[in-house]
């Protein structure tokens, strides 16, 4: 019976760290998971709201806005449709130009010139440093193509 219980208690304790171990190795982090494609009227009117609050548009300007983007999210949406089907980057590249130009038109006659440059200041600065990638803790950041690697000491 002794030597049931030294070896049965040494082999439970085993047992129980080994299930300790793998239950804990099967629950990985996981992701956010795959973005939700939003409509065009979601994007529209996420970027409406978006614009009225950083600029300080009326209401008056906010509905014209909210046309213009409405406009452009679904000439976006048409074009990444035939984005797929073509493969010439250029063309596209060049259609996406040709649209953007002719939106920035649309709302430079709608907001005044003050919030038009405060428009062309955000998108420039949404382009140049909004699609950082930035570690959950914030430690890598790409600025200017180079990849920064914060240490625990620079971050105080």
């Amino acid at each position: 019976m002794k030597s049931f219980s030294k070896t049965a208690l040494p082999l439970l304790a085993a047992l129980s760290l080994t299930f300790g171990v793998a239950s804990a190795q099967t629950t990985a982090a996981q992701g956010p998971g795959p973005r939700r494609q939003h409509s065009p009227q979601e994007m529209a009117a996420h970027q409406t709201q978006r614009l009225s609050k950083k600029l300080g548009l009326s209401a008056d300007q906010s509905a014209k806005v909210a046309q213009i983007m409405q406009q452009r999210a679904q000439d976006m949406q048409a074009m990444h449709a035939t984005a797929s089907a073509s493969p010439d980057r250029q063309q596209l590249r060049q259609q996406m130009q040709a649209n953007r130009a002719k939106y920035d038109e649309q709302l430079k006659a709608v907001l005044t010139p003050d919030q038009f440059g405060k428009y062309t200041a955000m998108r420039e600065e949404r382009r140049h440093h909004g699609m950082r990638p930035e570690g959950a803790d914030g430690k890598f950041k790409a600025k200017d193509g180079d990849l920064k690697i914060k240490s625990k000491t620079s971050q105080s």
